[in-house]
Order: C-alpha cells, then structure tokens, then sequence
C-alpha cells in the first residue's frame, strides 16, 4: 500500500467519466435520466460499438437526458464544462488533458475507444477530483484505467455485477480499485451526492470534530492519519458523508460511534493498495541477482524447499512476482522443488481476486515479454496465471496483527505496510518476521516508504536504498498474536470461497448471497413431506444457484447423493451442460418467464451411463417483496431419445439404400456435427473441472495456511514445556536445600533454647555476682539474684550499662568490655569503683571478669558474661 496523490492539473473542478460496452446503451440512457439539470460537473461516456458502422449514442441520450448532449468531434480539443455530457465517438480513441478532451490517432485505424487510455489521461490531469463509473459489458478495458484513478485518488464505482446483462468489464476490476458497488438507478444520486457533498464540507473551519474523528478512527485501526494532509482528508471525509447522509462532521463522528462497521469503509477510502507485477523494479531486480541465488543455494540443503511469505499482498501481483522470480531462477528444476508462498491479506474480496490469478493485459505491461509468455495462459479478456505457478502460492485470509506468524520462512516481503501502524505495532509485527526467519536467517523486504527501521540487534542491513535486511536472531517464543489494538472488525476468521463475494462499500448494495426472508426449516419440511412420492423431479434456487429445496427423486435422478442443502446447483450436478442450464436459469430470472431444456444429456460418472432429461426452469415469486426463485422440474426421456435415434438410424439407412451418393454426403456432415458436439461437451466439462480444481486449491491452501500456524504454535508449546520440566527440576533442588537448612535451623534452635535454660539454670544458683550484655548494644540481657539484690531489686534488663552504672571507672570499664567483645577474648579488669546509679547507696570496689560468648555456629561474639567480685566491703 501507498499513500495517493494530492496533486491535480484542475484542483478547483471535478470530472465523471463513464465506460461500458455490452449492453451499455440501456444503462448509459437510465444513467442519464437520473442526472439533475443542474449537475456541478462534466460527463464524459465512452462505449464500445461496432467502429464499421455509425453511432447514434448521441440521438438517442438526447431523448431521455436534461443535459446538454456533445458529440466529440475532430474541430480540435474540446473544453469540458459543467452540466454537459460529452459522448466520445465509437471509431476513435481520445484522451483527456488539461480540462480538454481530444481525439487520438487517425480516422483510418478505426479502433474500438479504450476506456483504459480515457481514464488514465483523466486520472492523470483531475486525480482526486475524478469519479471513474464502470457499466455492463463484456471483456476487461477499464480495469487497468480504474486502478491508474484510484492510485491518484479518485473514486471508482461499478455497476453491480449481479443485475447487470453482462458483468464482466464491472468485474474485472480488482477489489481493492471498487469504492462503491451500486444499482443502475443509483449511480446518478450518488454521483451528485459526492460532488456536492465534497464542496460544502471543503469550506468547512471547525477543525475539533475531524481531529477527534481521526483520533477515533485510529484509536480503532492503529493507523495513524494526523499527518495526512487536511484537504485530502476532507474530501474522503466527505465522500462517505454523502453516502452515509451525515451533513456534518460532528454527525459523522456519532455516526462512526453507533456503527464501528463504517471506520474499516472509511479506511478504505484513505488508503490506496498500490500494487502491481514487480513494482520498483530495480529492487526485484536486486532480489533477482543479489539475493535469489543465495536462497536457492540454501534451499538445495534443504531438501530442494524453500519458503516465501508476502504479508499485504492485496491481488496477489507481488507474491506471483516471487514466484516468477524463482521459476525463472530454478528453471526445468522448478516442478521438482517443494515451494511455497504464502500470499497474506486483510481484505477477503482482495484475496478472493488473487486465488483466480486473472489479470487485464494492460496490467502485465510492466512483465518482461517472455515471462508472459512462459507463464500465463491468453484467455478472453486478459491473462491467467499458469497452473504450475498458480499452485506454488497459498493465498490466506489474516490480519498481521493478530496472526500466527508462518515458521521457517526464507523472505517475507512486507512493502509500504508498517507505515499506515502504531510504533508499538510495528514492532510487533517485526518481531513476528523474525520469529518467522530467525531459523533461517532469512531475509525482509520493506517498502521504500517505510520510515521504520529493524533493531539492529535483530536484523542486519542488506541494502539501504530497497529496505533489505537479514535476520540474525529472534524470539524463541511465539510473539502474541493479540496486539493491543486487535479489533473483532479486523479479525482472522477463515471463509469458505463460496461466502466470498464483492462486497460495496457505503450506501451501495453488496455482492454478498444475502439471506432470504424464508424459513428454510419449514419449507424443507413441506419439500419433505409433500414432494417425497412425486416422480418429477423438483429443485429450488435462489439468483446465487443455492439450492434451497430438493426431492428425492430429483437427488436420485442428478446423481446426487446428499441433502445438497445450500450447496451450489450448477456445480453439485456433475455431468450435465453448465452453459445451458445457467443460461435458462438466468433467463428465468430476468424475462421472468419459462425456459425447457429438452433432451439435454446427462453423464453419470459413477456408472459411466449417459441419460437424457428434459428441464423446466419457471421463475417463482412466493409474494409481493419476497426474494425471487426458480423452480427446475425434471424428466426422464432417456428411452425417448434412444427410440428416437433408433428410429432415425432406421430411416437414415433406408435413405442411404436409396441415394449412397447423398448418404456419403450426410454423413461426413453428421460427423463433422458430432465432433463439434463432442468439442463442446469437452470444453463445458474442462470448464467445470477448472472451477472444482479453483474452489478445491483454495480450500486446500486455508487448511495448509492453518497447518503451519498450528504446527508454530505446537512448536513453541514443546519449548515452553521443556522450560518448564527444567524450571521444575531447579524449584525441586532449591527445596530439597531448603528443608535440609530448616532441620539445621530447627536442630539449632533446641540446641540454643537448651544453652539458655541450663545458663538461666546456672546463674540462679550462682551466689556471686553475674550478669549476661548483649556484646554490641551493651545492653543488659539478664542478671543473676545476687545482683538483683545489689540494685535493690530494681528492673534493669533491657536497659544499657551505662544508666545502671555510674562512676570515674565507668568510661574505662565500657572500653573494656567493647574491646572483649571486639577481640573474643576473655579480661579480668583491675580494682576499680563503680557506683550504681538511680539513688542505689553501693560504692564498691570490684573485679570483673569478662569472658565473650558467641552463637553455636558461629565465631562471632554476640554476648558477654560478666563475672563481678567485690573486693572491700
């Protein structure tokens, strides 16, 4: 991804341009019946016709339109104003420059106009203020012009596929190019309603509401748009306002509140998926020459495997970019190499569009020409990527913030995605790369935006100007996938493809199969119970070809051997002509009216036998706004077309009796018909099997993405259960040292209390004078009777010798002691005269003995015994 364009040749003016080509004159005539005479812009049409004959596109718009009507022709450039439809010739291409539009080239080339030339001038000179409209039609042009408007910031809307006559120019835009999937009527209100809307919102000077709602939007998304620039923001701002009719941005800013659904739609309109075949090609050519013959060199070490990994891979161009790289590198090596990419994307519909590996020519300019050719197959339309390639690459559904990082990875290609993140998620999500190649040491490949730069602890630089760096270390533990800013809107929940439909944004209707207002249960039932005897067989469809009811006659007649409850009609009946039975049944639904299908044959592939039915196919409507359903009846006349063909066999050989000559004839034309049939049902039936093989490959490749996160997560639970056991061992030894400490404390403990009671014992029976200090405090811890007495029985233990004693000798008789408790040896002191203080009358002479005592384990003295001998009376 990458940020858009601000610039634009005509910054103060908007412009609509309009491609179809199939069926387009119906939809451009009811496009232009909706516009408002007083529509603020100009509307350009380009529609492919026939360039060998005129067109009257103009006449005929000028009928039903309030707007002036123009032909372009060749007086020169033509000034676009505002409130005129300008219709662009069907035998020349033209171009838009500077406010003008021109035509191309010369009258003798007659070319088909290109809607990809027109929106590409346009995007070119108005950027954001152009609104590109992509209408019914056959074929691909127009897609590679839609992402040149949305990469400049311009708006793209599509008619919606489902109800258009030919959907296939509106869906060969990629995903991540749609802004708005819209109804034919719709087109024109929206149109005015974001032009208008923009305009007002643009003078608009109270700038609290928008700080508080990119406040809001990125507190949700972690993405930060403060830095954005005001006008662009506000011209996004304003587009989903028109859509949503909020009229202020206060409004919107509640609007936002009560539905957290419209910030990922809001998003979507800041951001823009730039993306393309080797985009930056000088850094793929890097990669090409500095880094791919390393990794194959590494790969051949390992078994002939390597691993690649595109995070944000939008439509899949760069992960096929990959693997062209390494196809190109292995050569006949590559179908015996064991390679996977696995191809990432937030975007389901984004990732849907990868898995058909279908792209517009206009898209593969930028591929060397022999990489075309060697690996994309020319279909109609456009390109398709080639089996071989297509299956080395495993598309996923994951949002990087809250994903499973995939273990063992080579190079994991990450560009331009980090800085639209938080600093903390970015760091996050690097710590998730590294853990994915730190066993490989493997190499990141970053956008040449990104201003976010890897610890260099962790990663090593490889080049500075491409963003390359290798890994040198990781985390051994599995990062948390549940960032801070994990959202349930931006969650990793896995979708069969079938649910995976274009979805619209805003007030456009969606692609998605929408529930219908039915009680399935209950109408089962009654299928159930009323149809169950009835021989014709019976099945209810939906606009989706869901099957909704089925008997069982019509179960054992398809060759069906489940409920097929939901399941896909056209694919669960294996066997019968695809093309046919969807056009009847696309005919019910749009003529509302009742297609049969006789004779259409039905091959049994479990018993080889081929049988012939007859269809019915009636449109149904239960009630007045109910959901539309097609009913399809069927019949066995296997016997009939067999007595059929007999009988023709029979007739056809009594003609050949008659006329050899013209029997020949008839038969090498009979022939010649079968092997057409016969070419036909081939390539209806190849058809099929490359739409089972698709859906099955996408399948496959979900579980496979699910296997390697499981398989990461089971390795980092072995890890942390071997830290574990360990961590349990050490706590065992600590605690076996500390129940060994607690019975020596204990057998200490007794031994003291034992020391004690025979000392107390002692010092009672002594009749001299005894007392116990404690060695560093001095202070009095017990006496014996004797001196209990000499002090008149006054309490003194707890009490320091200095304020029972007092005298000329006492300083001297305190040194003393400090210096027997310093050097644990025993002193006698000499005569010397103490008084004993609070009033006691005692003035003696005494001797004293000082003898150190310490703990029982221990050298250290901790109390002195004090032995007192009185001298003279």
């Amino acid at each position: 991804m990458a940020t858009d364009s601000d610039s634009s040749n005509n910054p103060n003016h908007d412009l609509v341009v309009v491609g179809s080509s199939a069926g387009g004159i119906g939809a451009l005539t009811t496009l232009v019946s909706t516009l408002d005479k007083n529509f603020p812009a100009p509307i350009v049409l380009a529609q492919h016709l026939d360039p060998q004959r005129p067109s009257h596109l103009g006449p005929i718009l000028e009928r039903r339109s309030q707007l002036p009507i123009i032909v372009v022709s060749e007086d020169g450039p033509t000034p676009l104003e505002n409130g005129k439809i300008y219709v662009v010739p069907a035998n020349r291409n033209v171009k838009i420059v500077d406010g003008h539009v021109s035509l191309v080239g010369n009258t003798h080339e007659r070319p088909k106009p290109s809607v990809d030339m027109l929106l590409s001038t346009a995007a070119q000179s108005y950027g954001e203020h152009l609104i590109a409209v992509i209408l019914t039609g056959s074929g691909s042009d127009g897609a590679a012009g839609a992402v040149d408007v949305k990469n400049a910031g311009g708006v793209v809307i599509i008619q919606n596929p489902a109800t258009a006559p030919y959907p296939s120019m509106p869906l060969s835009l990629p995903p991540t190019a749609v802004d708005h999937v819209v109804e034919m009527e719709e087109i024109g209100p929206l149109l005015h309603a974001i032009l208008t809307h923009v305009e007002i919102q643009a003078t608009e000077t109270d700038k609290d509401p928008l700080q508080e709602l990119l406040g809001q939007v990125s507190e949700q998304t972690n993405i930060n748009f403060q830095n954005y620039k005001s006008s662009t923001i506000m011209r996004r701002i304003g587009r989903r306002m028109a859509v949503t009719h909020n009229s202020t941005i206060r409004e919107y800013v509640e609007y936002l509140r009560a539905r957290p659904d419209e910030v990922r739609v809001l998003v979507k309109a800041f951001l823009i998926n730039v993306t393309g075949f080797f985009r930056d090609p000088e850094a793929f050519d890097f990669i090409k020459k500095g880094l791919m013959p390393i990794l194959i060199e590494h790969g051949r070490k390992n078994d002939k495997s390597l691993r690649m990994w595109s995070a944000g891979c939008s439509t899949g161009e760069e992960a096929y970019s990959l693997a062209l790289l390494v196809a190109d590198e292995l050569g006949p090596e590559f179908p015996e190499w064991n390679i996977k990419i696995f191809a990432t994307d937030l975007a389901a519909e984004a990732i849907d569009f990868a898995r058909r590996g279908f792209y517009p020519e206009n898209v593969l300019k930028d591929l060397p020409d022999d990489y075309q050719i060697r690996f994309f197959e020319r279909v109609d339309g456009g390109y398709r990527v080639s089996k071989a390639l297509r299956q080395v690459v495993i598309f996923g559904h994951q949002d990087i913030s809250r994903g499973v990082p995939f273990p063992r990875i080579d190079l994991v290609s990450c560009r331009n995605l980090l800085i639209y993140l938080q600093p903390e998620l970015q760091q996050s999500v690097l710590d998730l790369f590294a853990y994915s190649l730190h066993h490989t040491h493997g190499y990141l490949f970053l956008g040449r935006a990104e201003t976010t730069r890897p610890t260099k602890a962790v990663f090593e630089l490889v080049n500075k100007k491409w963003k390359i760096y290798r890994c040198l270390s990781g985390p051994l533990i599995l990062p948390s996938p549940n960032g801070p800013f994990a959202t349930g809107d931006f969650g990793t929940a896995v979708r069969h493809p079938r649910q995976r439909r274009l979805t619209s944004s805003g007030a456009a209707k969606p692609l998605t199969r929408t529930k219908p207002d039915i009680d399935l249960v209950h109408l089962r039932r009654v299928n159930e119970t009323m149809l169950r005897h009835v021989s014709v067989a019976l099945v209810t469809v939906d606009r989706t070809y869901r099957i909704l009811t089925i008997n069982a006659t019509a179960r054992r007649l398809l060759g069906i051997r489940d409920l097929a409850y939901d399941q896909d009609f056209l694919h669960t009946v294996q066997g019968i002509h695809y093309q046919k039975i969807r056009n009847a049944i696309d005919t019910a639904f749009r003529e509302r009216t009742t297609t049969t299908l006789p004779e259409l044959e039905l091959n049994h592939a479990t018993d080889k036998s081929v049988r012939f039915l007859s269809l019915i196919v009636s449109n149904m409507a239960i009630e007045e706004g109910a959901p539309e359903l097609a009913i399809i009846s069927a019949t066995d006349v296997t016997e009939q077309v067999q007595l059929k063909k007999r009988l023709e066999t029979i007739q056809h050989e009594q003609a050949t009796l008659v006329d050899q000559l013209s029997e020949a004839n008839r038969r090498f034309t009979t022939m010649n018909k079968e092997l057409e049939d016969a070419n036909e049902e081939l390539q209806a039936t190849n058809e099929e099997l490359m739409l089972t093989q698709e859906e099955l490959q996408a399948a496959n490749e979900e579980f496979e993405a699910t296997n390697e996160e499981l398989q990461a997560t089971n390795e980092e639970l072995e890890t942390n259960n071997e830290e574990l056991q360990a961590t349990n061992e050490e706590l065992q030894t600590t605690n076996d040292e500390l129940s060994a400490r607690t019975f020596e404390l204990q057998d200490s403990s007794r031994q003291h209390k034992f020391e004690q009671l025979q000392l107390s014992a002692l010092l009672e029976r002594f009749p001299h004078y005894v007392m116990v200090v404690n060695a560093q405090t001095l202070i009095i811890e017990t006496i014996n009777p004797g001196y209990r007495r000499m002090l008149g029985d006054r309490e003194v233990i707890g009490l320091p010798i200095h304020q029972v004693f007092s005298g000329k000798d006492l300083e001297h008789f305190l040194k003393l002691l400090r210096t027997a408790a310093r050097d644990g040896e025993s002193l006698t002191t000499t005569p010397i005269k103490v008084n004993v203080a609070a009033g006691v009358n005692v003035e003696s002479r005494f001797v004293h003995t000082i003898v150190p005592i310490g703990e029982v384990s221990s050298s250290d003295v901790s109390r002195l015994f004090i032995y007192s001998e009185k001298v003279d009376g």
